[in-house]
């Protein structure tokens, strides 16, 4: 059998490049995880938890006009971990998100996986 480190776990992916998404998707799916949604702006978090579960969020810093931060804050004071994919440095994080893990793009696929299965165990 193979190993799948993302079984059960239920991962919400925001990003607004379709082909990043749709290849994120893809080695998510592969790693055993189950994807909540993948949107290229962030959702309404009330109404998403009410109808799924988030073990975890990947998010993409900038998305067009408007950037993923606040989400981040929403996601944090919910318990939910993320973990950011961008092309930015960790300089662009505001003090308040500095803990966060960030990830840079063009980023390996294990990179990722690996990632998203610390944030869920932790």
């Amino acid at each position: 059998m193979q190993n799948k480190p993302l079984h059960n776990r239920h991962i919400l992916i925001i990003e607004d490049d379709y082909y990043q998404a749709e290849d994120t998707r893809d080695y998510i799916t592969m790693a055993g995880g189950a994807i909540v949604s993948c949107w290229g702006t962030p959702p309404n978090l009330d109404e998403l938890l009410m109808s799924q579960r988030v073990d975890v969020a990947l998010l993409d810093i900038n998305l067009g006009a408007k950037q993923s931060f606040d989400l981040a804050r929403e996601l944090s004071a919910r318990h939910i971990p993320f973990v950011f994919l961008t092309g930015y440095d960790s300089d662009i994080l505001p003090n308040d998100l500095s803990y966060a893990r960030l990830i840079s793009k063009p980023a390996a696929e294990s990179s990722v996986i690996d990632a998203l299965v610390e944030s869920v165990t932790a």
